[in-house]
């Protein structure tokens, strides 16, 4: 009988140290670099289908959300501190619109789930999503890769060249990607097709100073470019849809045909650029502490985000957000210095110690302006297509009637007010952090973590009409005002505890009780003052779990129960007509994930699978927003309604099998399927009915052909063999009670085609 294959050990840096994933005490996915790319990966949110409990949207480059476990980064928050950490190679970044600049060169992604604010901070009260891109070689090699997609058409292509550049001393690491396409929408209105054009940069040198210093440097530029986006209507009213045809006779309510209409220019672009400098010294050993080194991370990172959208959603010329001039900036400066070694025992208890401290300071600003065009007829026309105006409703079309009322009368033509809002912030950073695991004996480890943490932030907000008097100020609930003088200051103490049991060799019990803490901030370009501040929120959750290795190796079976309590969760909600952001007193979030890789007896054959279930609830939230409605209802009690964005269950299942291409082992051939199914989730944080999305089972399939000495191979994937309907994130078309929009994932089959050529090494 043959001997059973064995899973390769999988080694992840959830402890600031490079371990196996099997002895973390922690829920952690780990998703590699090459099941990206054969699957013909792209972004994260395609990443995160097959990662339980975790969802992400990055439908805008300046509203990128991410949620795990039900908690996280809320949309519509441009301006917004991350609750979800993203650290790329060792570096945080403090907006989760860096995100997609990651995926690239990609090594692996390790999503830890549950608070991680010991270690890695104070943005990290859900989880941490820690990338970790392809490292300078110390032999010349390299990759070119091409991909084509049909039926949304994009090509793309991605590079890397890596090797030594001085000796055996320095080596570096190039890559660039770039992709250029069609997005799903076409705009009828405007007679254009959406498109996006996305290019990034990474330049990666690694420093071999001495036999025990080592300094890496990291550069980053990358653009992403859209023009149009795929929000549109989802709900709406006969009576709003005459109206809009009247503009644009192709306006419907059908957010899967692939067309939109909507009249003013839109664009979302993203300009990031990053660079960071690690030195790494193993220091002498001293005070009898081994395997001692210090690790200092210097870092600095940016973003812009230009924008101009047609926030109607319709053909009618209402109300345009103009950009920016200065693409709302945010830049961030931060400091890192940690000291790790292991220490033989523990205040003279036997067991060994690994222990790390350390010192982190960042200080960052942001910048959000909003410029606002509001047409005056353009009102009128949504006033005769049931819009709310003045806090009154028209109750039918006066032209059904044929009365006779000339539009273009009651309101001088042309007529255009124009409202500015902003808000300016800065925020100071510092902490204190510490972490030892010890050994206690050989089957049982202890964790013990503290973190101290101060945030100081000060800041300034203003609204105003541009010019004159405002008869539109009160349907958008404007009003002037200017508050210079905003500051901010909290502390937070975050402590962890964790203990690891080995019940028999390859199967590990553990438990973990953590905190995690977010900073509270401003509200970023509010039209009033009603709230202009958000409080912080915390988390506190405790998880079990068993970790195995099973079946002579050739199973690995992992499997988490959680439940966190988090008070005043923040939340960012669009009401019809503004957005709001406010704090949910009470939420709470309970589960389990189980997630397996086995290596069935079959040689090629391999699987790997999911499952999540969550109950993810607000506990009390007794002044909830309100669903937007004709009588504009007063706000609502949520207590006790699930959590947007999450799934009740989800699942995934990823066969694999490879073999021989017509009996030749250096010709290989496999087929592959990714299967992934939520059972529904709701898509705005007021939990209205109109914004829930139904179920979805979806299944891609994959064929590949490489070769083993020519270094070249082909994938092919079908996704969405079953054309499931599924969406982003669902909202209130503005002023219009009963009308809803929707950002959709293409619902049909796309075809994908990569070539890759790998040379040297």
């Amino acid at each position: 009988m043959a001997e059973p294959r064995v899973i390769e050990e999988v080694l992840v840096t959830a402890n600031k140290r490079l371990e196996s994933s099997q002895d973390v005490p922690l829920s952690i996915s780990v998703v590699n670099g090459d099941f990206v790319r054969e699957s013909g990966i792209t972004d994260v949110g395609e990443i995160t289908r097959y990662i339980p409990n975790v969802n992400f949207d990055a439908s805008l480059a300046l509203y990128t959300t991410v949620t795990i476990r039900g908690f996280g980064t809320p949309p519509l928050g441009v301006g917004f501190e991350p609750s979800i950490g993203l650290v790329i190679d060792d570096v945080p970044f403090g907006r989760s619109t860096f995100t997609q600049d990651a995926v690239f060169d990609l090594e692996r992604l390790e999503v830890l789930r549950g608070s991680q604010g010991t270690l890695f901070g104070k943005n990290t009260l859900g989880g941490v999503f820690n990338f970790h891109t392809a490292s300078p070689t110390d032999t010349p090699e390299g990759y070119i890769s091409y991909n084509r997609v049909e039926d949304v058409t994009t090509e793309s292509a991605e590079l890397a060249i890596s090797g030594p550049l001085i000796g055996d001393k320095v080596l570096g690491r190039l890559a660039y990607r770039y992709s250029d396409g069609d997005t799903l929408e076409f705009n009828s209105t405007r007679n254009e097709q959406q498109t996006q054009r996305d290019e990034g940069l990474r330049i990666k040198l690694l420093w071999d100073v001495s036999d025990t210093l080592t300094a890496k440097v990291n550069l980053l530029r990358a653009e992403s470019i859209t023009k149009g986006y795929t929000q549109s209507l989802y709900i709406a009213s006969e009576r709003s849809l005459d109206v809009f045809r009247e503009y644009d006779p192709q306006t419907e309510a059908d957010p899967y045909d692939q067309n939109t209409s909507t009249d003013g220019l839109t664009l979302s672009d993203r300009e990031t650029a990053a660079a960071s400098l690690q030195l790494l010294w193993q220091t002498p050993t001293f005070f009898g502490l081994n395997n001692t080194q210090l690790t200092s991370i210097l870092a600095w990172s940016q973003v812009k985000t230009p924008y101009a959208l047609d926030v109607d959603y319709s053909p009618v010329n209402l109300v345009v957000f103009n950009g920016p001039p200065r693409g709302n900036p945010y830049s961030a400066r931060s400091l890192e210095f940690r000291f790790d070694a292991t220490a033989p025992s523990f205040f003279g208890l036997d067991g060994e110690v690994d222990f790390v401290v350390g010192l982190f300071g960042q200080r960052s600003k942001v910048n959000v302006f909003q410029d606002i065009d509001v047409d005056l007829n353009g009102l009128f026309a949504f006033a005769r297509a049931g819009a709310i105006v003045q806090n009154q409703q028209l109750p039918f079309d006066p032209f059904l009637l044929g009365l006779p009322v000339d539009s273009n009368g009651l309101i001088i033509a042309g007529e255009r007010e124009r409202f500015i809002s902003g808000t300016s912030a800065e925020t100071v950073s510092y902490a204190i952090f510490s972490q030892l695991n010890w050994a206690a004996t050989e089957k049982l480890s202890v964790t013990l973590g503290l973190r101290y943490g101060e945030d100081e932030s000060t800041g300034r907000s203003f609204s105003a009409v541009a010019e004159g008097n405002s008869l539109s100020a009160g349907s958008l609930q404007q009003e002037s005002f200017s508050a210079p003088d905003l500051e901010r200051r909290e502390t937070n103490v975050s402590p962890k505890v964790a203990v690891n049991y080995e019940v028999v060799p390859d199967i590990n019990l553990y438990a973990t009780a953590v905190k995690g803490f977010k900073a509270g901030g401003f509200d970023f370009a509010p039209l009033n003052p009603n709230s202009l501040e958000y409080d912080a929120e915390s988390a506190v959750t405790y998880e079990v779990g068993l970790k195995s290795r099973l079946l002579g190796g050739s199973l690995v079976l992992n499997v988490a129960a959680f439940d966190s309590e988090v008070e005043d969760l923040q939340i960012r909600t669009f009401n019809g007509v503004t957005l709001v952001t406010d704090n949910a007193p009470e939420s709470e979030s309970r589960g389990a994930e189980l997630d397996f890789f086995w290596l069935p007896p079959l040689q090629g054959l391999s699987i790997v699978g999911s499952v999540g279930y969550l109950d993810a609830i607000y506990k009390t939230f007794p002044d909830g927003p309100p669903i937007f409605t004709s009588g504009q209802d007063e706000r609502q009690n949520l207590g006790g309604k699930p959590l947007p964005y999450a799934s009740e269950w989800n699942a995934t299942l990823s066969p694999r099998y490879e073999f021989g291409f017509f009996g030749m082992d250096e010709l290989r051939a496999s087929i592959r399927l990714n299967i992934s199914y939520n059972n529904g989730r709701f898509l705005d944080s007021d939990i209205d009915p109109n914004t829930y999305q139904e179920g979805t089972t979806r299944i891609d399939a994959g064929l590949g052909l490489r070769s083993e000495t020519g270094g070249w191979s082909l994938n092919f994937n079908a996704k969405n063999l079953t054309k499931e309907q599924d969406a982003l994130l669902i909202l209130d078309q503005p002023l219009l009670p009963g009308n809803y929009t929707m950002t959709p994932y293409p619902d049909q089959t796309i075809y994908q085609l990569g070539l890759r050529w790998d040379f040297g090494g």
